[in-house]
């Protein structure tokens, strides 16, 4: 009874464990696919519709690190996405069984896992024997494969062991679980023909193209030597330059010491007698300055051998190397390959990568070169474009020329070992290209603001300047109408009215008095006469130009020349002291003087000489008129209807000026008027009328 209960409860618990599976086979799903080679036949976008997938295959390669395997149904190979935790216990040779949905993958087709049966430990299938033509054949992703090649250095890359192989002349790199003597193990085959067994992995790029080819290798187990190694002995210590001479070649086994100089993840740079050397090698924790001897093959490369090591040796710890100054020369730049050196350069850029490496574009005189910097956890400092600095590195020699001679070097790249190896000797100037194309920036705008203000504010002043013209004109007009308006009130207003006097006294005289009468109508005739001169002298002030084209002195030369010329005389104009000017009614009060004394001259006294003299001092100006004439008793009166002093005199009172007059018969005549400076420069040239 309790047998039958016990098989109908494992019935019971079969039928729910397949149920799902036939409730989706009775729902009208797809069946799974249950070969890879079917898998990998879909397209990307086939894959991607998630297909159902259940596959019996036996694992190839296990990465303990990600949950990802690659799996073999004895045909074809396949990636397997894994989730996490699931399938620890497998290991190469386990036979699994695989449920899950397709992917579209990177490069093929792979399998998204939702569950892993572990059906027992067992064996790879054999692996598919392949050569150098069949090497990037995309098809052989993910294959279980077998490979002659020729191990040829280690590298360490994220904390993993990365080897380097040659099959037949291609470079390749195999993948390699880390152990406690992984390094001696690596160490023990390089330069070594092997026979590699392993799975294919592909380097892709975004559309899915082939770009490269490495192995996944499950041990040093699957690295088999395929002939017996060197028989022990000490190889020849060789100085760096002779490696690969005549008397040499690849497979010769040499020993090279020296001080290391910089140490990298693939090896390490050291300086030894004849030069400097790279040593492919997997050492870490050497310091810099240590003493090691290293032993191996030496391979070529451009421009210097590098050694492929199969043994590392320290042999003391000594002062770190100093660096060589970069010789710059032709002809030695190209014993510098290798060579810890240390240049002066410029900074011209700088540009950083996702790992916080950087590079520096530089240059040094004629050359320019990158410095780089290896990545770290921090970013390195900005340098500035111009900043001078101090650079230390190991210097690789480059050429664009088809074969590496000697000569044929026409560049050079530092590889930096730190950021200490950048050392600020000089900070770039204030004045950079980027500063000053800102400031002429902000110079041309600042013109521009300038021409545009300057060119309103010659429009404002023009503007200004025809206001301030008119509005001058019209105060001109005006005072010139004030002038002429006082000059015929002075002169011919009171002539008129003298006249109009005389006029009066004849008609009332001419029946009684005809004598009286008669000298009324003569005198009254010679004021006529004068009041006329005063009129033609007033029209010719007004339609002169003398005054206001050539000033006062222009003015007395071109009027009163004229007039002593007509008599027969000499005219002498003298101006002393430092002209300044005068107001206008006063320039033409002096005018008039001047020209009513030379012309009294020129009528009257005969003379052969008349000298005009005007004077400037700052308290005063002098007007002076002497000529050599007959003279004349200046305490007689004057002749009737003679009117040239009175006219002198008035117009002398009303610039508030002096007045003398020296005369006698037979001895000529002087002038002299002196008018005060303040007065001259603001006279209106009238006096206040009672």
């Amino acid at each position: 009874m309790i047998a039958t209960v016990s098989r109908t409860l494992i019935v019971w618990l079969a039928m729910l464990l397949v149920a799902p599976w036939h409730g989706q086979i009775a729902r009208g799903a797809e069946p799974p696919l249950t070969s890879i080679i079917s898998i990998r036949a879909l397209t990307a976008e086939q894959a991607a519709k998630r297909l159902p997938v259940l596959v019996d295959a036996t694992v190839t390669f296990r990465n303990s690190r990600q949950s990802n395997l690659i799996a073999n149904d004895g045909r074809e190979g396949i990636y397997v996405a894994v989730p996490e935790g699931m399938g620890a216990e497998l290991k190469l040779g386990s036979r699994i069984r695989i449920e899950g949905v397709t992917q579209p993958g990177g490069f093929l087709p792979i399998i998204e896992c939702r569950h892993i049966t572990h059906l027992g430990d067992g064996v790879p299938p054999p692996p598919k024997r392949i050569d150098a033509a069949e090497l990037f054949s995309p098809s052989l992703d993910c294959q279980w494969v077998e490979v002659a090649a020729v191990m040829t250095g280690v590298v360490w890359h994220d904390n993993s062991l990365v080897i380097t192989a040659e099959i037949s002349g291609w470079t390749v790199r195999l993948l390699v679980p880390t152990g406690e003597d992984a390094v001696q193990k690596a160490s023990q085959l390089m330069q070594r023909p092997v026979t590699i067994r392993g799975v294919v992995g592909s380097v892709f790029n975004s559309q899915r193209q082939l770009a490269g080819r490495h192995f996944f290798v499950a041990s040093f187990d699957q690295i088999v030597p395929s002939e017996a190694p060197a028989p022990e002995g000490e190889p020849r210590l060789t100085p760096v330059n002779e490696l690969l001479r005549s008397d040499s070649n690849s497979s010769t086994r040499v020993r090279v010491r020296g001080v290391v100089t910089h140490t990298t993840d693939d090896g390490l740079y050291m300086r030894g007698e004849g030069g400097s050397i790279f040593v492919h090698a997997a050492v870490k924790g050497l310091a810099l300055g240590t003493r090691v001897e290293a032993e191996g093959f030496a391979a070529v490369a451009p421009f210097r051998p590098v050694l492929r090591a199969t043994r590392v040796t320290p042999l003391s710890i000594a002062i770190p190397p100093q660096p060589q100054v970069l010789n710059l020369n032709d002809r030695q730049l190209g014993t510098q390959q290798a060579e810890l050196v240390t240049v002066d350069a410029t900074v011209q850029a700088q540009r950083d990568g996702p790992n916080h490496e950087s590079t520096l574009q530089c240059r040094t005189g004629d050359w320019f070169f990158e410095a780089t910097l290896p990545p770290r956890s921090d970013p390195y400092p900005r340098y500035a474009p111009d900043t001078r600095l101090r650079l230390t590195g190991i210097c690789e020699l480059t050429t664009t020329r088809p074969l590496p001679f000697s000569e044929s070097v026409d560049g050079f790249r530092l590889h930096l070992r730190g950021g200490n190896d950048a050392a600020i000797i000089q900070h770039p100037p204030w004045w950079t290209l980027r500063r000053t194309l800102w400031a002429l920036g902000l110079l041309g705008a600042a013109s521009l603001v300038f021409l545009g203000w300057a060119a309103l504010l010659r429009q404002r002043v023009t503007e200004q300047t025809r206001i301030i013209g008119t509005q001058i004109e019209r105060s001109a007009v005006k005072d010139e109408r004030e002038r002429i308006a006082r000059e015929l009130h002075d002169t011919i207003e009171q002539e008129l009215a003298g006249l109009s006097i005389q006029l009066r006294n004849a008609r009332q005289r001419i029946a009684t008095a005809p004598e009286q009468a008669s000298r009324s109508l003569g005198l009254a005739e010679q004021m006529l006469r004068h009041c006329r001169e005063e009129a033609r002298t007033s029209i010719r002030d007004l339609r002169s130009t003398a005054l206001e084209l050539r000033g006062l002195h222009g003015a007395l030369e071109e009027m009163l020349t004229p007039l002593a010329t007509e008599a027969g005389a000499h005219f002498s104009l003298e101006v002393k002291g430092e002209p300044y000017h005068l107001a206008g009614p006063s320039e033409i009060h002096l005018l008039r003087i001047a020209h009513e004394a030379v012309a009294n001259a020129a009528r009257h006294a005969s003379p052969r000489l008349i000298q005009v003299t005007i004077e400037f001092t700052p308290e005063t100006v002098s007007l002076e008129i002497e000529d050599d004439g007959c003279g004349f008793d200046t305490d007689a009166p004057a002749p009737r209807g003679h009117f040239g002093m009175l006219g002198i005199r008035e117009r002398v009172n009303k610039l508030q000026g002096t007045l003398q007059t020296h005369s006698e018969p037979g001895k000529g005549t002087r002038i002299h008027v002196v008018v005060p400076s303040e007065v001259a420069k603001r006279s209106n040239g009238s006096t206040p009328h009672s």
